[in-house]
């Protein structure tokens, strides 16, 4: 048993985190904030809970007290923001003050990063050794840095260990990505933007949290990075492949100038009411580019297990279907 804390645990993969670890009887408290939605985890006792913000040290102390193991997955990952301010200060900002707490409480910390930290790359899968500073996105530009200032505060001692998922995807997901399948599933989905035929790399939420929970007590993993991919597809096969599953037609295809132009409209909208666009033109521009990533040192090192895509999506949108159809009965 070991005590646990964890940063952004109500986000998707945080959710499905604080569970497993709860079923194996850790003991766990969580950082939130005073609006975060603590509703999925209604039924799990003994959870302590910790008002505060990865961007206020001063409840990062509080937070830390009496904690063996910090897993740290609190990011801003919008693809728009009304302030761009708030990605350095949570992504780069908020990773210094773990890492600085970390260090100085010597703490163990797993530290959640992203593909887009290591960057765009070639159609070959790449490893952890590769990176490529180009970014369209403000969440990319701060998660690479992110990762910078961990590998800084690992040279100072931190006992730290870097992972970086794909394209997160399964069931109770309503990021980007996962608003992208949620949408095909219901009949929503707009289009495909452009071909389709740059390569992203696709990780079954289940795959991590298994790696995430069985390294817990490992001491043999300071200041490693590993990459927790999955199986690289060009995005249209992605989309075809979810709306074959889901038995639905498959998505469209729209011109980039008209994908853009209908970004840029998004946009505009987003100024007014101060919500995040469906789309934006750095999006468009962003997945534009290959990623495509090796696992091969994870399977090595951690037994890293990926799980087929056709699997994976058949799991994950069936939990859409039930959640669609849950909805419905709630509205009658």
């Amino acid at each position: 048993m070991t005590n646990v804390l964890i940063t952004g645990g109500t986000g998707f993969i945080g959710v499905h985190l604080v569970k497993r670890l709860y079923e194996l009887g850790h003991n766990l408290k969580l950082l939130i904030r005073e609006n975060s939605n603590i509703e999925p985890f209604n039924d799990l006792k003994n959870i302590k809970y910790i008002i505060g913000d990865v961007r206020d040290i001063d409840s990062l102390y509080q937070a830390v007290d009496s904690v063996d193991i910090i897993y740290h997955l609190a990011a801003y990952t919008g693809m728009w923001a009304p302030d761009k301010s708030i990605y350095e200060d949570i992504n780069v900002g908020g990773v210094e003050n773990i890492a600085k707490i970390a260090l100085e409480k010597n703490k163990k910390l797993y530290y959640m990063s992203s593909f887009v930290a290591i960057g765009p790359t070639p159609e070959e899968p790449v490893d952890e050794t590769f990176e490529n500073e180009l970014f369209y996105m403000d969440y990319e530009r701060t998660k690479f840095y992110g990762k910078k200032k961990i590998k800084e505060y690992i040279e100072k001692g931190l006992n730290a260990t870097i992972f970086y998922p794909g394209v997160v995807y399964g069931p109770g997901d309503f990021n980007y990505f996962g608003q992208t399948l949620f949408d095909i599933v219901r009949g929503k989905f707009l289009g495909c933007p452009g071909k389709g035929d740059s390569v992203a790399c696709f990780s079954y939420v289940g795959d991590l949290i298994n790696i995430l929970t069985s390294i817990i007590n490992r001491d043999d993993l300071i200041g490693e990075d590993f990459i927790l991919g999955g199986e690289n597809v060009e995005l249209g096969e992605y989309l075809n492949l979810i709306a074959e599953i889901a038995e639905v037609k498959k998505p469209r295809h729209f011109p980039m100038w008209a994908a853009s132009f209908y970004a840029w409209l998004c946009e505009i909208k987003s100024k007014i009411t101060k919500k995040i666009p469906y789309i934006t033109r750095a999006t468009l521009k962003s997945i534009k580019y290959n990623r495509s990533y090796s696992s091969k040192k994870a399977i090595e090192k951690l037994n890293y297990k990926i799980t087929p895509l056709r699997e994976g999506l058949r799991d994950t949108i069936v939990w859409y279907k039930e959640y669609i159809e849950l909805i419905k009965e709630k509205k009658e």
